[in-house]
């Protein structure tokens, strides 16, 4: 059984996003997208939509675009027509 991985608290999240590989921002930005819409308490909600923007403007920085698309809520994805 792996040990249970502990998410960093918000202050140091960007810092930590900068330390991981493109694998693993890819991967969280799929995840962060769900939860944040799937989250029910207003705070849970604020803290995963914080989190989510964060994880958007690292895919950015890193030119992974596909995968900060895939991060952005449904309402605001871009789609490619002007």
């Amino acid at each position: 059984m792996e040990p249970e991985e502990k998410a960093p608290p918000f202050e140091s999240w960007p810092e930590h996003l900068k330390d991981l590989g493109d694998r693993e921002i890819a991967k969280l930005a799929e995840d962060y997208r769900w939860l944040d819409e799937e989250a029910e308490l207003k705070e849970e909600r604020a803290e995963f939509h914080r989190r989510r923007e964060a994880i958007i403007a690292e895919c950015e920085r890193r030119g992974m675009g596909a995968a900060a698309e895939l991060c952005r809520p449904k309402t605001t994805r871009h789609t490619g027509g002007g």
